[in-house]
């Protein structure tokens, strides 16, 4: 029942980022091929098969972008539905009367908000795949097929972390704001910093993507990549540090919520 009870809180906010990253993705995807003929708009498909390989090109890093800035948005708004947010009004109490632990109420919301982040991701990016691939007849999208799935990775220290200032701030408005104050100025610092301390400070949560963006497809084929060939090397490290505070968060959250007393 608490499993319903976190989507229906959080499906108005699900169901308007997955129609903001559908209509993103679907514009990017076919806006090359829209011209203006004799004052109506007309779709060109032959913008698509003159040079194929570039058009996937560029219409891939145009989804990735989408995807990038859907991808944070996600995690920020769906985690700020936490049940800490239910502790200010004082919801929170008949909750905490029924036959499960605080526990289960962290992690039950967090399942719920890591499948709804899925969704918006990668049906949106799957779809632009599939109209792309029948319109330039070229269907070898590594770049398309993987891009959700990292979005997705570098997502859930985000949820984690608005999971934990929700529960901290006992506010869901005080989860969002402290969330995007603390990836705000690392962000700023991290560039302020960079260049005359010449440091080169990891993203906070973005390697993976960062990866991702910087790859190349169509180039010539390296034999020490045979899978990707137009990919370097993976931030493993990166990967693993979202993978340990994408734990570390919610567990957090956990323990303030155990602790709290209402």
């Amino acid at each position: 029942m608490y499993a319903w009870k976190c989507w229906r809180e959080s499906r108005a906010r699900f169901i308007f980022l997955l129609t903001m990253s559908a209509a993103t993705t679907l514009l990017f995807t076919l806006m090359q091929g829209i011209t203006e003929r004799d004052g109506w708009w007309h779709f060109d498909r032959q913008a698509y098969t003159r040079d194929p390989a570039t058009m996937v090109q560029l219409v891939s890093m145009m989804v990735l972008i989408g995807l990038w800035c859907s991808g944070f948005l996600s995690p920020l708004f769906l985690g700020a539905t936490a049940s800490g947010s239910e502790i200010e009004p004082g919801t929170i109490e008949y909750l905490w009367t029924r036959p499960r632990t605080r526990a289960s109420v962290t992690w039950t919301h967090w399942c719920i908000c890591l499948a709804e982040m899925a969704v918006v991701a990668v049906a949106p990016t799957y779809l632009a795949a599939a109209i792309l691939g029948k319109l330039t007849g070229i269907w070898y999208f590594p770049l398309l097929l993987m891009a959700p799935w990292m979005t997705v990775i570098v997502g859930l220290p985000i949820l984690g972390l608005t999971t934990l200032m929700t529960a901290l701030r006992r506010s869901a408005s005080g989860g969002l704001i402290y969330t995007a104050a603390v990836i705000s100025v690392y962000v700023a610092v991290r560039q302020i910093i960079t260049v005359p301390l010449h440091l080169n400070l990891p993203p906070l949560f973005a390697g993976p993507l960062v990866w991702l963006m910087n790859s190349t497809p169509f180039v010539p084929v390296n034999l020490a990549h045979p899978l990707f060939p137009w990919m370097g090397p993976f931030p493993w490290g990166s990967l693993m540090r979202c993978i340990f505070l994408a734990a570390a968060f919610p567990l957090a959250a956990q323990y303030l919520l155990k602790r709290a007393e209402v």
